[in-house]
């Protein structure tokens, strides 16, 4: 099974289709039992930016408090709208959800 680069892995964290060489890696990674701890790994990756916060002027309290803001939130939609999301990545990259997430449930 072929894993994506670091650089490519981001871009998929992102949402970027990977290449049909990664199919394999990609279901595995969307239907192992470990789905959704991945989907929350590629949404702190995606919260990364907001960490650019710190560095504005003003008060530190406030500079702390808008990227946990950002994180809390983020990992807060994540975790509710994550069977979409995987659905949708799924779908993306040429599986169908309905076949797949069935065949993994028997």
């Amino acid at each position: 099974m072929a894993r994506p680069g670091p650089f490519r892995w981001v871009a998929y964290a992102y949402g970027a289709r990977l290449p049909v060489r990664y199919s394999d890696w990609v279901l595995h990674d969307l239907t192992a039992r470990t789905w959704f701890l991945r989907q929350l790994a590629r949404t702190m990756v995606q919260c990364l930016p907001a960490l650019l916060l710190l560095l504005l002027p003003g008060p530190l309290g406030l500079r702390i408090a808008l990227p946990l803001f950002v994180l809390v939130s983020a990992m807060f939609m994540a975790a509710i709208f994550s069977p979409m999301l995987r659905e949708k990545r799924l779908y993306q990259h040429g599986f169908m959800p309905e076949i797949v997430l069935a065949r993994d449930e028997d």
